[in-house]
């Protein structure tokens, strides 16, 4: 019973299980008969990718997007950024915007739980329709608008996001002028695992999360359902510079009618004897409702969010056979179902002015509502030289959707008549502040995706790899009554029955094909050739269900791409990829890279190419509601190209500075034109897009615990090639001056703890501010206050099988404009759990 004891003090140290951080609780070693812990198998990749391993430095880390072939980043001249699932943990990240805070040259605005973000979504200065957004490597791009909607996609069955900035075209063809996000999902390896886990949260958040999975060498499959809902009824506070004035009732009882005031039968009438009369409005034409050249003091808008609900359920299913070394067979299926807000989060405040072209004969355009700018008293137009804001209201909506056809505001009363105001000025005495511009459209939408990949080894240094897809997406949309509170229809009755949606139904589909020769020429040398086939056809209901357009486009592309290695020092690659499309028939675009690496702690890179995008079908052929067709767009076109140096004077320390600069020729964008007294727009080629700036990126590992990311963007994103005028639908303040959804500078960083299940992380964000108007119309001089941002995220393993999740976003609760009229919310939590069974130490899922 007596034994010697060759113990120390330390051992009389007690540490309970659940504290004691060396160890993990979530994924226990397995000890073997010898008495040691099992080594880990690497992790296999997604498809496509081959497990990298622990990198020596961030030049070693292997990367799939850039090459479509696995390639450490000292072998490749791309600028490439990853975000591992490890990443996603420690942000809180549910959505890919959220999973690439810290990605240089991104830029969206927050999730919210997948909001559709459409269009404010940038990549090196270009939006959604200029980027491809792709999973495992095969294009996500709608068949109907080029949007992605990138912000919907949830992060759950990822291994990692790869962002490779900069023109892709020559790879990827179409739509890549900014670059590709590379979605790469999870090939698990192991034991089954089951994975449940719920959240819930601030302001209607909640999400669910099922996910079975494993496989070995020869099988694997992973299956997945997650379901999110976020209302996002959140309240918020922000102030516009000042307040557009209008021209109430005239007092000249012998004022000509302009056509903004109707009698019972709706014929143009002078607002004389109306409520409410204007001394100012004294002239020979009554100007009710136009704009006054002057403008208004500031004024606060406060409210609660009432456009920015989102809720979708997403299905997804993969399964890898290797029935022997040469054959892989990869099937990838993925369903999603949604329903959100149209246009959400919600515009709250508005800029009512925009030029045009004079009609033939014209000498007024206001009056005659070819534009929209302010009057003089004596009925003559004044330029916006102080650009007015007006706060949205259910009024505001009704003049955008009635025949007036743009933001005049003939109303000066409360619908009972008990609340009087300046024209135009329902808020906030009559009408709340909303953040719709389309009248609470809903939309509902299902989108498909299938994919089959093949790759087979012909030799040691030889493969083919081919993929064949199928994409899917189909929306319906539904406008509810709109509920208003003014005389804007004179002694009308509320609700007013906005007319539904002339496209109340749209489908997409598009078709890929691709097959790639990739072969090994030499120890230094890696030619690839392939041929790739996408079709594109949508089909919209116009005219409120009445009539439809059904049109298609396809494209075919070869490419040859020689990859070089010269010596470990010095690495380039060129290519060539011609295109023909039925649309527009065809069009070269070469590419050249070079990477130089004088020492193991310094290389330089450069990258240069030929860009294109291809104008939408919806853009060419669909016209409805307040769009109008263009088939007379032609293709964007341009070059782009960066320089750039990796830092990385420790194995634990990396910094990636590039420069890059892109310009687009035949920018296409929207123009506000008037119709039949209607406010329309067009998609038009509008002379030249820039985009230059500066991308920086900097990761420290301190510890094996702690890790400081570093993330600063600075662009300078304009059009150009022509200046700014009062016949131009763009104007105020569009050409020479910046993007309005992108900020010159932007830093992001996150300073996280990890120890074996437990993770910690503060993530900072800073924006400068961005200038005021609407992106790709006009806008201002002004530009929205700059804000910083404090997240705490936290990951908590209470047992071996349940970890606690919880993040509190905004921890200052700053109340911040994202975008200009568009209000974040203040301090926002969520809390949860996630409960794992089976799996083991080599599982990768």
């Amino acid at each position: 019973m007596l034994q010697p004891a060759a113990g120390t003090a330390a051992d009389l140290e007690h540490r309970p299980a659940l504290w004691d951080w060396t160890r993990p609780l979530t994924a226990p070693a397995a000890i073997s008969q010898a008495g040691g812990a099992t080594p880990i198998a690497p992790a296999a990749a997604s498809q496509g990718a081959s497990a990298p391993g622990e990198s020596a430095d961030i030049l070693d880390e292997v990367s799939v997007t850039a090459t479509r072939r696995p390639t450490r980043q000292r072998d490749t001249t791309a600028t490439t950024y990853t975000v591992k699932r490890a990443d996603f943990q420690v942000q809180g990240a549910r959505t890919v915007t959220d999973a690439l805070v810290l990605i240089p040259g991104f830029e969206g605005p927050p999730a919210l739980g997948g909001v559709r973000n459409s269009g404010f979504n940038f990549l090196r200065g270009f939006d959604d329709q200029r980027f491809l957004v792709l999973r495992d490597g095969v294009s996500l791009q709608r068949s109907g608008n080029n949007r992605s909607d990138i912000t919907r996609f949830n992060v759950d069955e990822l291994e990692s996001i790869e962002v490779v900035t900069g023109g892709a075209t020559l790879r990827y063809g179409s739509g890549a002028v900014g670059g590709v996000i590379n979605l790469i999902t999870e090939t698990p390896r192991g034991l089954p695992k089951l994975t449940l886990a719920y959240e819930a949260g601030s302001y209607g958040f909640s999400r669910y999360l099922a996910k079975y999975g494993g496989g070995d060498d020869t099988l694997s499959y992973n299956l997945l359902f997650s379901s999110l809902v976020a209302f996002n009824n959140y309240p918020y506070s922000f102030t516009l510079p000042n307040q557009a004035r209008f021209y109430g009732p005239t007092v000249n009882p012998n004022a000509a009618a302009s056509g903004l005031a109707f009698d019972a039968e709706g014929n143009p009438i002078s607002s004389f004897g109306q409520p409410n009369p204007d001394p100012e409005n004294s002239g020979d034409i009554d100007l009710y409702g136009y704009l006054k050249p002057e403008v208004g003091p500031p004024i606060t808008v406060k409210g609660v969010a009432d456009n920015a609900f989102n809720a979708n359920d997403s299905y997804a299913g993969k399964l890898v056979f290797k029935p022997d070394p040469a054959n892989k067979l990869t099937l990838s299926l993925h369903q999603q179902n949604s329903k959100f807000s149209n246009d959400g989060p919600g515009a709250y405040g508005f800029i009512p002015c925009f030029g045009g072209a004079l009609p033939p004969g014209v000498t007024n355009g206001t009056l005659s509502f070819s534009r929209f700018l302010p009057l003089n008293p004596d009925g003559s137009e004044s330029a916006c030289t102080v650009t007015p804001y007006i706060v949205n209201t259910a009024s505001v909506n009704l003049g955008i959707n009635s025949l007036l056809g743009n933001y005049a505001a003939p109303y000066t009363t409360s619908l009972d008549g008990k609340v009087n105001f300046p024209a135009g000025s329902a808020y906030p005495n009559a009408e709340p502040a909303t953040g719709t511009q389309v009248s609470y459209r809903v939309d509902n939408q299902t989108q498909t995706e299938a994919a089959l990949f093949w790759d087979y080894t012909l030799t040691p240094t030889t493969s083919i790899n081919s993929y064949i897809s199928y994409y899917r997406l189909t929306s319906t949309a539904f406008i509810a009554p709109l509920f208003f509170n003014t005389n804007f229809f004179g002694a009308g009755e509320s609700p007013f029955a906005v007319s539904q949606p002339s496209q109340p139904y749209n489908e997409g589909n598009k078709l890929e094909i691709q097959s790639a020769l990739n072969t090994q020429l030499t120890a230094g040398q890696t030619l690839s050739f392939g041929i790739n086939f996408v079709q594109d056809r949508s089909y919209a209901q116009v005219g409120g269900g009445t009539g439809f357009v059904d049109s298609a486009i396809s494209r075919t592309s070869v490419f040859l791409i020689d990859d070089i290695s010269f010596s470990d020092q010095l690495k380039a690659n060129l290519g060539f990829r011609y295109t023909y499309s039925t649309q527009f028939g065809s069009v070269g675009t070469p590419a050249v890279g070079i990477r130089y690496t004088p020492t193991n702690f310094l290389s330089l890179r450069a990258n240069g190419s030929y860009v294109f995008n291809a104008p939408s079908i919806a853009d060419l052929t669909v016209t409805g509601g307040f769009l109008l067709a263009n088939p007379g767009l032609r293709p964007e076109s341009g070059v782009t190209y960066d320089v750039g140096v990796d830092i990385t004077p420790a194995q634990n320390l990396g910094v990636q500075v590039t420069y890059f600069n892109t310009y687009l020729d035949g920018f296409i964008g929207f123009a506000a034109l008037i119709q039949d007294g209607n406010l329309r727009f067009q998609r038009q080629n509008q002379n030249t897009r820039i985009a230059s700036g500066i991308e920086v990126a900097a990761n420290w590992q301190l510890t094996d615990q702690l890790r400081l990311r570093v993330a600063y963007t600075n662009t300078d994103a304009r059009n150009v090639g022509a200046v700014d005028s009062l016949e131009q639908s763009t104007y105020p303040y569009f050409f020479q001056f910046q993007d309005q959804s992108i900020p010159f500078n932007k830093i992001a960083a996150a300073f996280s703890y990890a120890n074996q299940g437990l993770n910690a992380s503060l993530l900072f964000r800073y924006d400068d501010g961005k200038r005021r108007g609407v992106t790709g119309l006009g806008g201002s001089t002004d530009f929205t206050p700059s804000f910083a941002t404090l997240d705490l995220n936290v990951e908590v393993p209470i047992s071996q099988n349940f970890t606690l999740t919880g993040s509190v976003f905004n921890l200052t609760d700053t109340q911040y404009e994202y975008l200009s009229g568009i209000p974040a919310p203040g301090t926002t939590f969520r809390v949860g759990g996630r409960i794992e069974f089976g799996g083991d130490a080599q599982g990768s899922n």
